[in-house]
């Protein structure tokens, strides 16, 4: 499957918005981006996020507001590959301009806080807490609906997200949409391959010859692309992982460590605590807290 611009939503230039279910056995897309913002509510299913230059989980309930151009690949658990009667994802993909409140407004002050949160979601927004539970409720009046009565909902929606102090910001302050079609293919191939085999050991000459390149090459372009190491963004896959299975309790830390690709414990706990700037046991606790 080639990655490409995905113009999907037939909505370019008007005012309004395009709403699209998604209710397959995994999600399917390649690594690739849009003209448009898409706000994504994923209702049944969890795997791997990459958004721009953020790697990391995503589970039942997500929401997660992305701006025009930023490139992201929704990848399911390999469960999802393994027992497909036994796994199904259910999401929707909520698509409209950036220019939408002007559009529709001349409200000064609310345009430029809708605007604020367009600026902030050209590095991918996570939201959570009291903000998620009145938004999951609004979404499902979203998708029950249709015509001007969807458009009003929509817009409530994106006042409460724009009025919120409730997120995550996922790509990093230094992230820079820099990436072409053809960078986007060699990615693509590349984020395929790290999803399907982080667990082992990988080797850098793997990686590098899916994009025809010498391990040197690669690892100067990838850092150019992307501004970290390729072997941080490795750990960062790894750890996001990690972070998964540390909300089972059945499962033993030290065997985390081996199902995410460590053969080493104590790399496993230093490249943990790097990334999370917590011990997995802290993380673990903190979590159970919750």
């Amino acid at each position: 499957m080639k990655p490409e611009l995905i113009i999907d939503a037939p909505i370019l230039g008007e005012k309004k918005i395009w709403v699209k279910k998604v209710y397959k056995p995994h999600f399917d897309h390649p690594f690739h981006f849009h003209k448009l913002c898409e706000l994504t509510w994923v209702l049944k299913g969890h795997g791997q996020l990459i958004l721009g230059d953020y790697v990391g989980g995503f589970a039942d309930g997500e929401i997660i507001l992305a701006g025009p151009e930023l490139p992201h690949l929704w990848k399911c658990d390999a469960i999802y590959y393994e027992h497909k009667k036994n796994f199904f994802t259910k999401a929707y993909g909520m698509y409209f301009p950036a220019e939408l409140a002007g559009m529709v407004s001349d409200d000064a002050t609310g345009v430029h806080r809708y605007n604020n949160l367009m600026q902030k979601a050209e590095r991918g927004l996570r939201f959570y807490g009291k903000t998620k539970a009145v938004v999951t409720g609004k979404l499902k009046e979203v998708v029950a609906t249709n015509g001007l009565q969807q458009l009003g909902i929509f817009l409530q929606i994106i006042d409460i997200l724009s009025r919120s102090e409730e997120y995550e910001v996922l790509a990093s302050v230094g992230y820079k949409r820099s990436l072409n079609i053809n960078d986007i293919e060699r990615f693509n191939e590349v984020y395929q391959f790290l999803l399907k085999n982080f667990h082992r050991d990988i080797m850098l000459e793997e990686v590098a010859g899916i994009c025809n390149m010498t391990s040197s090459s690669f690892c100067r372009f990838f850092k150019q692309k992307t501004q970290k190491t390729f072997t941080y963004f490795l750990n960062e896959l790894r750890v996001g992982h990690a972070k998964k299975l540390l909300q089972n309790e059945n499962y033993r830390i030290k065997d985390i460590g081996y199902e995410c690709g460590y053969n080493n414990p104590v790399h496993f706990f230093n490249f943990f605590k790097q990334i999370v700037k917590q011990t997995p046991k802290e993380f673990r606790d903190n979590v159970l807290k919750r």
